[in-house]
């Protein structure tokens, strides 16, 4: 309650308790005054009429009729006074449970709610109202309603307020309108006559100063409305209107909380793995779940002519796979690829840009498709699907689809990038292993086609001895070759990454190296290299490195054991 609410509160306490003292001085004055009035006349001007016995008996008739008269003034006065208070206690009662109800609920439908129920029981009305004003977009919404049609309630939701010169008046005065008999004001006469209303007001609720909301009462027999009836409604519109701000904002937390979770939960989805189908399917079911969308999908560019789908979440799934391709510029996706802007569209049916024509069978109205930049470059498209026809309308929600399909344009940088890494390690491995063929096996072979033909001389000549010698440096070169190929193999099965680190995968190949070579392998680790984490490109080269060092123990030092030690030490 502001100070000039207080203010006026105190003065009308303080007129009441005047009242009631003059009525207590009344009391006692007035009879006193009427009795020496009386006996002053009896004394004076009607000495001679009044001293006699029919006199006296007119002069206590007199006075008895003017103290019964008195006193049944005295009555209806006092009768008067307690209904008024009694009253202004129900209307200040009414006050009260409508602050109570502010400072225990944050929820806004649930607080206008019972406010409108309070104020219709304490004003008698037979319907009433409570609408949301939305000044930047100069509009008005019912939020609570009693005793009206909900037909009504339907008209005036998001409408102009320029369409409403009652509502468009209180917003623009900031003072109410009271409309005695409406059947004679043209401003709402149709509609009072379809909804049978004959008197009503319209009082503003304000926020510091500020219109946020309307409150209409209204009778179904013709009313006088007070000023004490519309000072109580300004009473009331101060403490909705405040209370209304404190939703709001209490609201606007709440949302700015889900955009954020929303925000975090797909950028860790992003940062935390490169397979792009994961993030896009976490990053739709969070659309899904925040917003009022029902169905949401992912379209990548493919060339620079050509879109595909890549994801789909929700409803209707067979509906949206009707058309898994478009053409840049054909179809929402294709328009939004061409414009590089979003695009809305509340009422699909009727858009015969649309053509998934499954989609509009399944009861769907509301389609939104933004582009997916990055850098400046056209990566895809996000396209958010509704059944209500008012869904995805909120700034919030477009602002949310921004944010997200801004991380979702960098997963799909992320995983390109990803896959042409992926490319450039397969094709430096293919070198690697080439060189290695080249350098080892391409060389054994051929000495061994070589020595074949001197095997065949060698038989040819009948000189056996010599053949079985060469036949038996052939086996052992071929015996060397196939640990090698097997040696080759084992080394492109072992990954860190696949295997759980480097240091499980390279003691699982130790362990598999010993067996195929024959030879003691054992690897030892001390605490401080254990808990080292290395980039995954110096895992690999460690682990390409150990295993080039084990081939050459295999191959030239003969040994019975071997053993691999890993220590940190500080530079």
């Amino acid at each position: 309650m502001g100070p000039i609410r207080q203010k006026t509160q105190k003065l009308r306490i303080v007129r009441a308790i005047e009242s009631w003292r003059v009525l207590r001085w009344g009391t006692v004055a007035l009879p006193v005054l009427f009795l020496v009035i009386v006996d002053l006349l009896r004394h004076t001007v009607f000495q001679s009429q009044l001293h006699t016995v029919p006199g006296s008996l007119l002069t206590y008739a007199i006075t008895g009729a003017a103290i019964v008269v008195f006193s049944a003034a005295v009555f209806d006065l006092v009768g008067r006074l307690q209904a008024k208070i009694t009253e202004q206690n129900r209307r200040l009662s009414t006050l009260n449970s409508i602050v109570v109800a502010a400072a225990e609920t944050l929820h806004l439908e649930d607080l206008l709610s019972i406010g409108l129920d309070h104020v219709l029981d304490a004003m008698k009305a037979d319907a009433g109202l409570i609408c949301l004003v939305h000044l930047e977009q100069q509009e008005h919404s019912v939020a609570s309603y009693r005793g009206f049609s909900p037909e009504l309630a339907a008209r005036i939701r998001k409408s102009k307020l320029k369409d409403d010169p009652v509502a468009d008046e209180v917003v623009r005065t900031g003072q109410p309108v009271v409309i005695e008999r409406v059947l004679e004001d043209p401003r709402v006469t149709e509609v009072a006559r379809r909804e049978g209303i004959r008197s009503g007001i319209s009082a503003p609720l304000k926020s510091e100063r500020e219109v946020n909301g309307i409150l209409v009462v209204a009778t179904r027999q013709e009313r006088h409305f007070s000023a004490a009836d519309q000072e109580f409604l300004e009473g009331v519109g101060g403490q909705l209107g405040m209370a209304i701000r404190n939703a709001m904002l209490y609201r606007q937390a709440q949302l700015q909380n889900r955009e954020l979770s929303a925000l975090l939960a797909v950028g860790k989805a992003v940062t935390s793995s490169f397979e792009l189908d994961e993030v896009l399917t976490r990053s739709l079911d969070t659309i899904i779940e925040v917003t009022s969308a029902d169905a949401a999908e992912i379209w990548l560019t493919e060339g620079d002519e050509e879109l595909v789908m890549r994801c789909h979440r929700g409803s209707h799934r067979e509906a949206f796979l009707e058309h898994t391709r478009f053409r840049v510029g054909e179809g929402f996706p294709g328009i939004t690829a061409q414009r590089q802007q979003p695009i809305v569209v509340h009422d699909l049916p009727s858009d015969g840009r649309f053509l998934r024509h499954g989609v509009i069978e399944a009861g769907f109205h509301t389609f939104c498709a933004l582009p997916l930049r990055l850098q400046g470059r056209l990566v895809g498209v996000l396209a958010v699907a509704a059944l209500a026809e008012d869904a995805i309308g909120e700034p919030w929600e477009l602002r949310l689809l921004g944010g997200i399909g801004e991380w979702v344009a960098l997963a799909i940088e992320n995983a390109r990038l990803h896959q042409q890494v992926q490319d450039v390690a397969v094709l430096q491995e293919r070198e690697r292993i080439a060189r290695e063929m080249h350098d080892g096996m391409g060389q054994v072979l051929g000495y061994v086609i070589t020595q074949t033909l001197a095997l065949k001389k060698l038989l040819a000549d009948g000189q056996i001895g010599d053949a079985r010698k060469d036949l038996a440096d052939m086996q052992e070169i071929t015996r060397s070759l196939y640990a090698d190929v097997r040696e080759g193999i084992l080394g492109l099965r072992t990954s860190p990454h696949r295997d759980g680190g480097l240091l499980p995968a390279l003691r699982a190949y130790v362990e598999q190296w010993g067996e195929a070579s024959e030879v003691t392998a054992t690897l030892r680790v001390s605490p401080e290299a254990a808990c080292l984490h290395l980039a995954p490109a110096a895992e690999i080269q460690l682990m390409r490195i150990v295993q080039e060092a084990l081939s050459n123990v295999r191959k030239h030092a003969r040994a019975t054991a071997v053993c691999i030690s890993f220590e940190h030490h500080e530079r």
